[in-house]
């Protein structure tokens, strides 16, 4: 018979230990819940209330399943003890009257047979043990709840306590039980259930833990630092701590509309609720962000937001400043209180790049050190409020300036996309914004969007310069479908705006801006006048839009140069397939000569004449050399009010 003594008493032994352990527990899990209930109220104090109960329940479940085991186990070693002598007869018996009837000479006395019927083999096996549910959510979650967060954390520092001893508890029994399985299989064995319950509650504590910790914290972010004694929260912010997909997102923004200060504080932990906000449409946050602020008071020196949008702005400013559907200037305020963050992380990389430098690290990059110092004076203005950031990720390249102010005289909005190599340091710099600029101060009614979302064809990775090796990405129709599409989000999520709605909107590209301009237009998005400066073409399926004015305002120009050079293979122009802005006719062709134009002979034949040519490709955004580019600037202005 395969029945092993000792594993038999190591499972009695591991059951009665961890029975033991479980109700030595109760007293201390009960006096602690006690203790955090006494301060405890609302619909989330209920929810632990059951818990508890369920816990206490659960428990002695399984106590009395361990202790049921042990009793059985036991049974069975003693029907193994006696099986086990039954079988030691049997051999005597059959030895003695073997060495009989062999007539060996010597007497040997022979008993009665002994029973040779086997003794029943024992069933050692336990029910599941009933466990109660337990939940964090149930029913109605409008009101408030208070609670001391101290007494609600000691609570769960003594839950994960007891539950890691449990833990190891549970370890051994189910080693013991396995070990038994294996090592008695003349039992009949059914102890799965054991394992299994064990595992629920432990599962079940610590999604208890795990959950009062969450509202601890919440209640604790609501209260501020240090000891915060009681404090009160809406019940919506303890769902959102605890199970946020349970909120939809109707009611998230319902709740956020009326969200007490402490709520916000508590708010300002949590991404759970910014995840389900930047998942919804942007006309529906539209919406509700322009709710808010009907007929409510104003923040103290924030006019134009209500306490309550100031105070969502504060809470998750990143977020808020780069979420589409909220009004252009709670982006620019939020990417405002977003700036300490941003300008602590730029001075430490700028700080990294110089001790590089001093130590003379051969990888130092002295473009990069100079590209960080600039973002740092550029950030210090935004921080200042001299700079009105719509979008800003400097890890992922991303960034919008906003240049003007809505408001109800808003007439005009222009979305100008800069061109192929493009990085954030043109924006620090001031080079990519001079037109928008031109045009702000002298068009009154005018806000304009200088727009990069993203790498651009071309953009160095790290000191945002130039990277010659990446210019074929200028002709990439993939990448252009791609930006065209981030381009056409933008302008829906700009466009919820009630003052920038109404307003005639005007795309301008230049170089390979022109592209994604017009690849937004394939992706849906709609402009009442689209301007070229030099720009460099079409997607094959890019079609006019009927109501849509097309111009075109160039120099003669490098990019002008390779429009002209034909694809061998294709026959067709080697830049966008030769649909370019100069060769269609939708377009209202603005031709300008350079300053240096009688030096070209038509052909690049020396640097001097690629210089004259690459100047001419990016006269045409300037506004700060003399005046050269007046005419065109001219020309900008009366296309734009006409």
């Amino acid at each position: 018979m395969n029945f092993d003594m000792g594993v038999a008493d190591r499972l009695i032994g591991v059951c009665r230990d961890a029975a033991r352990t479980l109700q030595d527990q109760r007293g201390g899990r009960e006096s602690i819940s006690t203790a955090a209930l006494a301060e405890f109220r609302g619909v989330f104090a209920d929810c632990f209330r059951e818990n508890v109960a369920a816990e206490r329940a659960a428990r002695s479940e399984l106590v009395h399943m361990l202790e049921d085991v042990a009793r059985q186990v036991q049974e069975a070693k003693s029907a193994a003890e006696v099986e086990q002598h039954r079988l030691d007869d049997v051999r005597s018996w059959a030895f003695a009257s073997g060495w009989a009837s062999a007539g060996s000479g010597v007497a040997v006395e022979v008993g009665p047979r002994p029973s040779m019927e086997e003794t029943d083999r024992p069933v050692v096996s336990v029910d599941t043990a009933r466990q109660g549910l337990r939940a964090w959510a149930s029913g109605s979650t409008a009101g408030a709840s208070s609670a001391d967060p101290a007494t609600l954390d000691s609570a769960v520092s003594t839950f994960r306590s007891q539950d890691d001893t449990d833990r190891g508890a549970a370890d051994r029994v189910s080693a013991a039980v396995s070990e038994f399985g294996q090592e008695c299989s003349w039992v009949h064995s059914g102890l799965g259930a054991v394992g299994s319950g064990l595992r629920r509650f432990l599962e079940d504590n610590h999604q208890d833990a795990t959950r009062l910790s969450d509202i601890a914290s919440t209640f604790r972010a609501a209260g501020g630092s240090g000891h915060v004694g009681q404090v009160t929260v809406s019940n919506d912010v303890l769902v959102l701590a605890t199970v946020p997909a349970s909120l939809s997102g109707a009611a998230l923004l319902s709740y956020l509309s009326t969200a007490t200060p402490a709520d916000v504080k508590a708010l300002a932990t949590m991404t759970g609720w910014q995840q389900t906000l930047q998942g919804m449409d942007a006309s529906k946050v539209g919406a509700w962000w322009a709710g808010m602020n009907k007929g409510a008071g104003t923040a103290v020196d924030v006019a134009g937001f209500s306490q309550v949008q100031e105070l969502l702005l504060a809470a998750a400013p990143a977020m808020f400043g780069a979420l589409d559907g909220i009004s252009a200037l709670a982006r620019v305020r939020a990417n405002q209180l977003n700036a300490p963050s941003l300008l602590r992380a730029a001075e430490k990389d700028l700080e990294t790049v110089r001790r590089l430098s001093g130590i003379g690290q051969a990888h130092h990059d002295p473009n990069r050190t100079k590209m960080l110092a600039n973002e740092v004076a550029y950030l210090k203005q935004v921080e200042a409020g001299d700079v009105q950031l719509y979008l800003y990720d400097r890890d992922r390249s991303r960034i919008v300036v906003m240049i003007g102010t809505p408001g109800p005289d808003t007439r005009h909005v222009i979305t100008y996309v800069p061109g192929t190599f493009t990085g954030l340091n043109s924006f620090y710099e001031g080079g990519v914004q001079q037109v928008s600029k031109y045009l702000n101060d002298n068009v009154p009614g005018t806000v304009a969007f200088v727009y990069k979302d993203g790498r651009f064809p071309g953009e160095e990775d790290t000191a945002g310069g130039p990277n010659l090796g990446r210019i074929g990405e200028a002709n990439d129709e993939n990448l252009a479908r791609t930006s065209g599409q981030q381009l056409a989000n933008f302008e829906t999520g700009m466009r919820t705006d009630p003052y920038l709605n109404g307003a005639e909107q005007t795309g301008m590209g230049h170089s390979w801006g022109l592209a994604n301009l017009t690849s937004s237009e394939v992706a849906g998005a709609r402009y009442d006048k689209v301007i070229s400066l030099a720009g460099a073409g079409m997607l094959p399926d890019w079609k006019p839009q009927p109501t849509t004015e097309y111009s075109n305002l160039y120099y003669y120009d490098l990019l002008v140069q390779g429009q002209g050079v034909v694809n061998p293979v294709t026959n067709k122009g080697a830049v966008w397939d030769g649909n370019n802005p100069i060769y269609r006719d939708e377009f209202e062709q603005h031709y300008y000569r350079g300053p240096d134009d009688n030096k070209l002979d038509g052909a690049i034949n020396t640097v001097e004449e690629g210089n004259i040519l690459m100047s001419n490709h990016n006269l045409i955004t300037t506004t700060t050399t003399s005046e050269d580019n007046q005419k065109a600037l001219d020309d900008m202005l009366g296309i734009v009010t006409r």
